[in-house]
């Protein structure tokens, strides 16, 4: 709880800083908005919310390196955790973190060991992210707000939930054309 209340007055206090009140504004309408256009109601949607900051102030409690090296996506349940983590033991640590949380249905873990710490492939793989979300909101056959997309090292994980089988195989095979790209892992479930 305290944790909580740390974050809370620390995002406070940068509002009155930086006058930024009408953007945060703006982005809890569109973040409103953005729950009541996807099939997913605002319960599970604050559901997983609540999942990713639980197991990162897990991971946090642990070692403050070890939550500022993995990546937490839930949605439905459905944990996805990624990274480069410099410490081995971190990865079934973090696993193990992640099925201790209530409501957590599937874990899957890609966290990687690794030493180095490259930032132009963090750069690269946002840029991916952003262009596969961008594709998917061109195509009208895919409802793009259904889906959570995460890229790390090239490789993007898609979770989510498509309307039907065809939607899922036209949002795949839209990911997989974008420049870089060099794997999709689906955790899309129909529904």
């Amino acid at each position: 709880m305290h944790f909580k209340l740390k974050i809370l007055l620390l995002l406070s206090s940068s509002v009155f800083i930086t006058g930024c009140v009408p953007v945060i504004v703006g982005g809890g309408m569109v973040a409103g908005g953005y729950t009541a256009l996807r099939d997913k109601n605002v319960g599970n949607s604050l559901s997983d919310t609540k999942t990713d900051m639980i197991i990162k102030q897990k991971l946090y409690k642990i070692d403050h390196n070890l939550f500022s090296q993995v990546s937490v996506v839930t949605d439905y349940g459905c944990v996805l955790l990624t990274g480069n983590v410099t410490n081995p033991e971190w990865v079934s640590i973090a696993e193990r973190e992640a099925w201790s949380v209530r409501g957590v249905t599937e874990v899957n873990n890609h966290i990687v060991v690794s030493d180095k710490d490259d930032p132009g492939q963090v750069v690269k793989d946002d840029f991916i992210t952003s262009t596969c979300r961008s594709a998917l909101v061109c195509k009208k056959e895919v409802r793009s707000v259904n889906y959570k997309i995460k890229t790390m090292n090239g490789v993007v994980y898609v979770l989510g939930i498509a309307r039907t089988q065809e939607e899922l195989d036209i949002a795949l095979s839209t990911i997989q054309k974008i420049s870089g790209v060099k794997k999709v892992v689906s955790y899309v479930k129909i529904g």
